[in-house]
């Protein structure tokens, strides 16, 4: 496992390094919710969206306020869904370091966590993340 992991891993960075011509980023992976997406950009590479799915069992949608270009920061807006049918909404911060790298923060809303979770002693709705991605090309 840790060798399929390994193989994985280098053939990602390999192909990250080896994109010259395109610039425009067709995918994101990221320690963030959407963790796998795709991304909308406009015609000199800077992202508008992303629309994915995340580690939690769900899918989500983030849309920034203006593009997000190289070497540049945006406020976003996002939605989803985590265990498949828990929503969640968002507000956060992305900054996009060079042409492939971001980090950002955000906070997210989870409406109906207590009615969900309160058995297991979750009450919290408020979460706040820190994350980070990379574009491929």
């Amino acid at each position: 496992m840790k060798r399929l992991l390994f193989v994985v891993s280098l053939a990602v960075l390999i192909g990250i390094a080896s994109a010259q011509g395109s610039q425009q980023p067709k995918f994101s992976i990221a320690l963030d919710m959407p963790t796998f997406s795709w991304v909308s950009a406009n015609d000199d590479g800077s992202v508008t969206s992303l629309f994915g799915f995340n580690l939690a069992l769900g899918a989500s949608y983030r849309s920034y306020f203006s593009p997000l270009g190289e070497n540049q920061g945006a406020g976003f807006w996002e939605v989803g869904t985590i265990l498949l049918l828990d929503p969640y909404v968002g507000v956060g911060y992305d900054y996009r370091v060079g042409k492939s790298l971001y980090v950002g923060a955000s906070i997210d809303l989870f409406p109906i966590h207590p009615f969900l979770y309160s058995g297991f002693g979750v009450y919290y709705t408020l979460i706040p993340n820190l994350h980070i991605g990379l574009y491929l090309f």
